[in-house]
């Protein structure tokens, strides 16, 4: 996660679905009221990342009208930069994050996880105040340039989950 374009990545996933205020929840869920949920985060790994988007229709509702929605904000981010509120509220909830973490004690994703993951990726434990600033300096520009970047239309695979029906009842 400390790779060139993850700090933007983790901001576009925050923008698209980081909250009911963020703009796929507002318009599958809130709006448009065809989603049950939706969720977008990149996840890095020591050779590659991805990003993921994960939505779930209501019922009478498809895929493929979740798909159009996805695919319209995400070419909005394309063409035009997130507004200065959405990337400050992306900064503020990575922030809390942060704090949440490097507070915890024991289990995953504690202090001890964080302090080791700074050691491997950098060699110094005490890399908390510089990756917090990697976010913090991420700009308008700089998400609108990581979705070109990583999330062009013509490159993705796309995974549909269907329930088996139901069996029929004797």
């Amino acid at each position: 996660s400390l790779a060139p374009g993850d700090a933007a990545m983790d901001m576009v996933g925050d923008v698209l679905a980081g909250g009911k205020n963020s703009r796929l929840y507002k318009r599958l869920v809130y709006d448009l009221q065809i989603a049950q949920n939706v969720s977008a985060y990149q996840n890095s790994q020591a050779l590659s990342s991805y990003f993921l988007i994960r939505a779930t229709p209501q019922p009478g509702h498809t895929v493929d009208e979740l798909k159009t929605v996805i695919d319209e904000e995400i070419e909005k981010l394309r063409n035009e930069p997130p507004t200065d509120h959405e990337i400050q509220r992306a900064i503020n909830q990575i922030e809390s994050s942060f704090y949440s973490r490097i507070e915890r004690v024991g289990g995953f994703y504690g202090k001890a996880d964080q302090l080791n993951r700074y050691y491997t990726d950098t060699g110094n434990p005490d890399w908390f105040n510089e990756d917090l600033a990697r976010y913090r300096a991420i700009s308008p520009a700089d998400v609108r340039a990581a979705v070109q970047e990583f999330l062009p239309a013509d490159r993705r695979v796309e995974l549909t989950v269907m329930p088996e029906p139901a069996a029929p009842q004797r």
